[in-house]
């Protein structure tokens, strides 16, 4: 009795990488034995919403690390991951996750005015101003929280706390917007004097839905 035939190693790549190929990979009892089962997303992701919930971020990002893995074009896990790394310090990467992420999906509004507090917090005010400038004309609350943020890019810490107050007393639309910006506030009144290139607090993770 003849052996079964191997796939050739030249064509691993192309066949576990390629999406045209998942019809034929569903089907090959072969291939199936030479490939683990694909985890399920939406289960990595929850448990990637447990570990932030209880800051345990280096498990977080390990969870988010394997859903994009699968799946690289998830905006949601891409967003949380850049929170992840800022939370971690890893600046740079969570800047460019949060571009690619509003390069994508432009009018979401967390994601915009986190990467202008990111890029404020390094000493890139203009970049920061530059990202909050589609928002600034925004209804109140969200106008006055980037109208905050522009204040403090420019070194206004007494301007932009005023904003945020005002902001404040109005319903908030985005709840993690305004637990960010109550941060801010605080991180403000502590130390006005860095509000041009200093200010740094935690950023909340927010659903890409969110807009």
């Amino acid at each position: 009795m003849r052996g079964r035939p191997r796939c050739a190693d030249s064509a691993m790549p192309s066949f576990v990488l390629s999406s045209s190929a998942l019809p034929s990979f569903a089907l090959s009892s072969s291939a199936h034995r030479m490939t683990e089962p694909r985890p399920d997303l939406t289960a990595l992701l929850q448990r990637a919403h447990a570990a932030i919930a209880q800051a345990r971020d280096v498990e977080a990002v390990r969870l988010l690390q394997r859903v994009l893995e699968c799946d690289p074009d998830n905006l949601h896990a891409q967003y949380l991951l850049a929170i992840q790394h800022a939370q971690l310090g890893l600046y740079d990467r969570a800047e460019q996750r949060l571009r690619a992420v509003l390069a994508r999906l432009p009018g979401f509004v967390v994601a915009r005015f986190q990467l202008a507090q990111l890029l404020l917090m390094r000493g890139i005010a203009s970049d920061a101003r530059q990202w909050l400038r589609p928002v600034l004309d925004a209804p109140a609350p969200l106008g006055d929280y980037a109208r905050a943020l522009d204040a403090a890019a420019a070194g206004d810490a007494a301007r932009a706390c005023a904003l945020i107050e005002t902001a404040q007393r109005l319903p908030q639309p985005i709840p993690e917007l305004a637990a960010d910006m109550d941060r801010l506030l605080a991180s403000l009144r502590a130390a006005p004097a860095n509000a041009a290139g200093g200010t740094s607090a935690p950023m909340r993770p927010a659903r890409v839905a969110a807009t």
